[in-house]
């Protein structure tokens, strides 16, 4: 794992694992979002509200409220994500899928239920607003590149760069950017500052998703702790498939400049941002 997302992790977990508590749901369905929203995992969404909101020089007690919540999003997506209508995945993060965990029913209502946590966690919170207002489009745009994604599986979706980053920014991208401008926003960010923030986060989603793809292609199942190689055999739109092996690389490292270049109006405060782009392009090495 990432040495910047290790350094978040503990607290992320601490802070999600309270905000659960504090909301409370009947005793089942709290088992089930426990169990996604607690699963373990990078925590690269809710580390990146931290990010932003110490890059900023904000009070991190104030970035805890959208950590959470935009991990509760995130955990929602996976569990949707994996449902048999959708992905069909019996793995995710080393263990099984919650509707394998459970049944599909109880997945799907937990999933149902963790956006509206969520917003209800923001909405309480300073800034409440401004903030669900982010959150919920990155959460439309999120869903919608799951459509073109899935429209890319019935080849309804030309193989080409545009659509693929087109998907990529909505499907993976859109979340990553939110937490990022949460993260501001809980720290009274200038809007220039938001402004290079969301460029460096919009290039991160980029480089996660290649690399992802990458090694969904060259990792085994026991390294990723989820299924691989199974976007092959689906006709998904994947990195893999725009650009070859060698171009996808090459576009990785591409990703890692553009995202570097993005944080240059900032000094030292920034350091951890970088680190963690350099670390993410590693992954693909």
């Amino acid at each position: 794992m990432s040495t910047v997302l290790q350094a978040h992790r503990d607290a992320c977990d601490a802070l999600l694992t309270r905000a659960l508590e504090e909301r409370g749901c009947e005793p089942e369905l709290a088992a089930a979002i426990e169990y996604a929203v607690l699963a373990p995992g990078k925590r690269l969404r809710p580390a990146l509200v931290r990010l932003a909101n110490q890059c900023i020089g904000g009070e991190l007690e104030k970035a805890e409220a959208p950590a959470a919540a935009v991990e509760m999003i995130h955990a929602f997506s996976l569990v949707h994500d994996d449902l048999p209508a959708l992905d069909n995945d019996d793995l995710r993060r080393g263990r099984p899928t919650l509707h394998r965990h459970t049944d599909e029913a109880t997945a799907i209502l937990a999933g149902d239920a963790m956006p509206m946590l969520a917003m209800k966690l923001l909405a309480e919170s300073p800034n409440g607003s401004a903030m669900c207002a982010v959150l919920a489009e990155a959460t439309l745009r999120m869903i919608e590149g799951q459509m073109m994604d899935m429209a890319a599986e019935r080849e309804a979706l030309a193989a080409d760069e545009h659509n693929l980053r087109s998907l990529q920014a909505g499907k993976t991208g859109a979340l990553l950017v939110a937490a990022v401008q949460l993260g501001a926003l809980s720290a009274k960010a200038s809007a220039e500052q938001i402004k290079a923030l969301n460029a460096w986060a919009s290039h991160l989603g980029e480089l996660f998703q290649l690399t992802d793809d990458l090694l969904d292609a060259t990792a085994s199942s026991e390294a990723m702790g989820k299924r691989t190689g199974k976007d092959e055999g689906k006709s998904k739109l994947t990195g893999v498939r725009v650009y070859g092996l060698t171009g996808l690389r090459d576009r990785i490292q591409n990703c890692r400049q553009e995202a570097l270049n993005a944080l240059q109006s900032f000094g030292p405060e920034a350091s951890d941002l970088r680190l963690l782009t350099e670390e993410m392009a590693d992954r693909s090495r």
